[in-house]
């Protein structure tokens, strides 16, 4: 007696009841992969984002995008990146998720992603679907983050969650830690050798 596997993997193996895959009209399609190179590579950070508005994402002023980072490809016009904020090299930025619609036959899942004013995407970071990152707000380096941060927090971690000691750097909060102070100049260069 031979027994054939049941699911997604006799489905594929077999050529029956195959999930059909996301499908986008043509020419966004078109649209969106034309650009897609141009838009991971450019020299210079206004190239990137020129170009990624280009693939329809919704772009503020004063916004940096990395190298090689990832808006969705199917719908770029659902990522909202507003005014001065930063998306770091190889950060993946997604609206949508077919993770469920392909394993068990439910629906996709398609939600507008935010990144607010002034908010910071480190490098390497992924963005899931409907989440909003809000002003000023700082994404640690690698972190996934699958829910809503709270505006001015600093998260870290996968999943991201909110750091709660992290020291403010908003300008105005205080003197710089790194900062040469009046009067330093010479000790901040000297070492303990050198005493």
């Amino acid at each position: 007696m031979r027994i054939i596997p049941t699911g997604s993997y006799s489905s594929i193996r077999f050529g029956t009841d195959v999930t059909p895959r996301a499908q986008r009209p043509l020419r966004r399609r078109i649209r969106s992969s034309l650009f897609l190179f141009p838009a991971w590579f450019s020299p210079s950070s206004a190239l990137r984002v020129a170009f990624h508005r280009l693939r329809g994402v919704d772009i503020g002023p004063n916004v940096e995008i990395g190298y090689l980072v990832l808006i969705d490809h199917l719908y770029p016009e659902r990522v909202h990146i507003a005014r001065g904020a930063t998306v770091s090299a190889r950060s993946t930025i997604l609206a949508h998720d077919e993770a469920f619609r392909y394993a068990r036959g439910e629906a996709e899942l398609v939600e507008d992603t935010y990144i607010s004013e002034a908010a910071f995407v480190g490098v390497h970071c992924v963005v899931l679907p409907g989440v909003e990152i809000g002003t000023g707000a700082v994404v640690g380096a690698g972190a996934v983050v699958t829910s809503d941060v709270p505006a001015h927090s600093v998260v870290a971690g996968v999943p991201a969650r909110i750091i709660p000691a992290a020291p403010s750097r908003r300008p105005g909060d205080g003197p710089d830690r790194y900062a040469v102070q009046p009067g330093d100049e010479e000790s901040a260069w000297s070492t303990s050798v050198e005493k």
